[in-house]
C-alpha cells in the first residue's frame, strides 16, 4: 500500500489520517508541536484524547521527513497560513500530488489557483462536503466530494479515502468546490446569528435559500459550474454547517448575539471571518448583488445591529423569485 502524509495534526488533520490508516495505507502527520506529534505516536491524539488511533498512523514535528514520506501530500492546516507554509513545499516538489482539505479563499483566491498561477503543471486536488471531523472519527457514515481539473488525480485520491463508512465522488470543478466551501461559512456565521437571537426558523431557511442566490453568483462570476452548488460541497455542506454548533462558524454567530466581544473560548479557526471580507471585497469590485453578505458584513464590521440588518433585508423592493 502507499504512503500517505498529513500535514496538520488538528480535528481534521486527525479524522483524515483515521480514514486513510483504516483502508490499510501507512500515515505519517506532520504536528507543527513535537508534544503532539509524541502523543500521535503514543496511539492518542490531543483532540480525541478517549480514541485509541489506528496503528498505521505515526507523526513527526519535522516537516522534511514529513515530505519524503509520501507523494501523496494531505494538507489540513488553515486557509490563512497555507499559502505561506507550503508554497516552497510545493514547488520544490512539484511531482508529489497535493489535497487541500481547509476551506476558505486567501486574498479572495482559491487555494488551488494561487498555487496555479506558479506551475499550471502541479497536481492539485480539493476535498469538501458535510463532514465533521468528531462524526468521522466515531465511524458515522459520512459522504464527501474530491475535485480535480486532473481527472485521473481524483480518481486516485478516491480510491485512497473512500470505504464503507466515508464514501467520496469526484468532480473536476475544483473552482466550484472551492468557493462553496468558502462562503457556506459565512452563511453558518449568519445561521449561528439568527439562531442566538431566536428570530425562528422561517428567517434562517429565507436566508439560507436566498443565499444559495448569493453563492451562485460568485461561483458563476469566477468561472465554476453553479450545479456543485447543489451538490455535497455545496447544500450538503451548508445544511450541515448552518445547524449545529458543532461548526465553529455557526458557534460563532450563535454566541456573537450573547457577546459581541466574543470572549467566550472559542477554539479553531473561524475561516468564514476572513472569508466575509474577501467576498465583499469582489462584490463591490464587480457589482454583484449580495445583500445577505452586506448585511452580515455590516453587522461585523460597521458597527451595524441584526435587527437593523434584518429590516432592511426585509424592506428591499419587491421582486419576482
Amino acid at each position: 500500500m502507499a504512503n500517505v502524509t498529513i500535514i496538520g495534526a488538528g480535528h481534521w488533520g486527525i479524522a483524515l489520517a483515521s480514514v486513510v490508516a483504516a483502508n490499510g495505507y501507512n500515515v505519517l502527520v506532520y504536528a507543527r508541536k513535537e508534544e503532539a506529534a509524541k502523543a500521535i505516536n503514543n496511539g492518542y491524539s490531543n483532540y480525541f484524547k478517549n480514541i485509541k488511533l489506528n496503528k498505521n498512523i505515526k507523526a513527526t514535528s519535522i516537516i522534511d521527513e514529513a515530505v519524503s514520506f509520501s507523494n501523496i501530500i494531505v494538507v489540513a492546516i488553515p486557509v490563512a497560513t497555507i499559502y505561506s507554509f507550503m508554497n516552497s513545499i510545493i514547488q520544490n516538489n512539484r511531482q508529489k500530488i497535493y489535497l487541500f482539505t481547509s476551506k476558505g479563499l486567501y486574498n479572495g483566491r482559491s487555494i488551488s489557483s494561487l498555487f496555479y498561477e506558479e506551475n499550471e503543471n502541479l497536481k492539485l486536488a480539493v476535498l469538501s462536503g458535510p463532514s465533521f471531523a468528531s462524526e468521522v472519527m466515531d465511524g458515522k457514515n459520512t459522504a464527501v466530494v474530491i475535485a480535480s481539473d486532473k481527472t485521473n488525480i481524483a480518481r486516485q485520491l478516491q480510491i485512497i479515502f473512500n470505504n464503507a463508512h466515508f464514501r467520496v465522488y469526484t468532480t473536476d470543478d475544483i473552482i466550484g468546490v472551492e468557493y462553496c466551501g468558502a462562503i457556506k461559512n459565512v452563511f453558518a456565521i449568519i445561521c449561528g446569528m439568527i439562531d442566538g437571537a431566536n428570530m425562528g426558523a422561517n428567517a434562517k431557511n429565507a436566508i439560507i435559500t436566498r443565499g444559495l442566490n448569493e453563492i451562485r453568483r460568485v461561483i458563476s462570476f469566477v468561472g465554476g459550474n453553479p450545479k456543485t452548488l447543489y451538490g455535497l460541497a455545496g447544500i450538503g455542506d451548508i445544511m450541515l454547517t448552518c445547524n449545529s454548533l458543532e461548526s465553529r462558524n455557526y458557534s460563532y454567530g450563535f454566541h456573537y448575539t450573547k457577546d459581541a466581544s466574543l470572549s467566550y473560548n472559542q477554539n479553531g479557526t473561524i475561516e468564514g471571518l476572513n472569508t466575509i471580507n474577501e467576498i465583499y471585497k469582489i462584490a463591490k469590485v464587480n457589482n454583484l448583488e449580495m445583500p445577505i453578505i452586506e448585511s452580515l458584513y455590516n453587522i461585523l464590521f460597521n458597527n451595524s445591529t441584526i435587527d437593523v440588518e434584518s429590516l432592511k433585508l426585509m424592506k428591499r423592493d419587491m421582486k419576482d423569485e
